[in-house]
């Protein structure tokens, strides 16, 4: 009787395409292609990119695709000319939108919404308060 081999699980299927996965994420594929291509689940994903070994790659791929979403989101907006129909303008301006939002998500230092004070290396920003009381 000859020895059936345990099918891979997902995660096995991940690891073993680990540098495919990681090049699918820097040319800022979806998880919806690397699910196609792999046949895995979205969570197994998730797993890959959080908590494997090949994590800090696939984060800094994830990061990196963000450059060509906000790219795309440039071309976007300066297609628009001004013989162009509303209709056209508005769709281009939504795909600058959605563009920028993938952007956001995928690199937020670079693209989100800033909410710290940054300074120069040179001259670090030193925030302080000067509290007067009057007796």
């Amino acid at each position: 009787m000859k020895d059936k081999k345990k099918p891979k699980t997902q995660k096995e299927i991940l690891i073993e395409n680990a540098e495919e996965i990681i090049a699918m994420l820097g040319d800022a594929k979806s998880y919806d292609d690397i699910q196609e291509r792999f046949l895995v689940r979205r969570e197994n994903i998730s797993w890959f990119i959080a908590e494997s070994d090949y994590s800090v790659r696939a984060k800094q791929a994830q990061k990196d695709s963000a450059e060509s979403y906000f790219a795309k989101a440039e071309k976007a907006i300066l297609e628009i000319e001004s013989a162009d129909t509303n209709a056209k303008v508005t769709r281009q301006k939504e795909l600058a939108s959605h563009y920028r939002w993938a952007a956001r998500v995928k690199n937020p230092s670079r693209f989100g919404d800033s909410t710290t004070l940054r300074g120069d290396s040179e001259a670090p920003l030193n925030p302080s308060v000067n509290v007067i009381l009057n007796k």
